[in-house]
């Protein structure tokens, strides 16, 4: 039952590091837009754009519901991050007492 559950915690744990690392990118493209380090890009980039914005906006647009934009800066991004670090953090610890113990 033990190796079962770790697997289960694994696997989940492999998707938020995914989704991590994509709201990561998709949070320094929009930076680097907005201070003009990137171009317009070619079609290979607007489409990254819009996948990162199709996967991230839906967890953004709850997050904002619950917490408003700080003098106009959306900070949904960054709670997100921080979030998904600590559920992250709180996996590898279960798997490590699970394995440990």
């Amino acid at each position: 039952m033990e190796i079962m559950l770790e697997s289960i915690l694994w696997c989940i744990e492999g998707v938020l590091e995914i989704y991590f690392i994509l709201a990561i990118v998709n949070i320094v493209l929009y930076w680097c837009m907005h201070f003009g380090l990137m171009g317009q890009g070619g079609d290979a980039y607007k489409k990254l754009l819009a996948f990162l914005h199709q996967i991230t906006e839906p967890v953004y647009a709850k997050l904002r519901e619950k917490i408003k934009p700080v003098q106009g800066f959306d900070i949904s991004p960054y709670v997100l991050i921080v979030s998904l670090m600590f559920v992250l953090h709180i996996l590898e610890k279960t798997r490590q007492a699970l394995i440990g113990g």
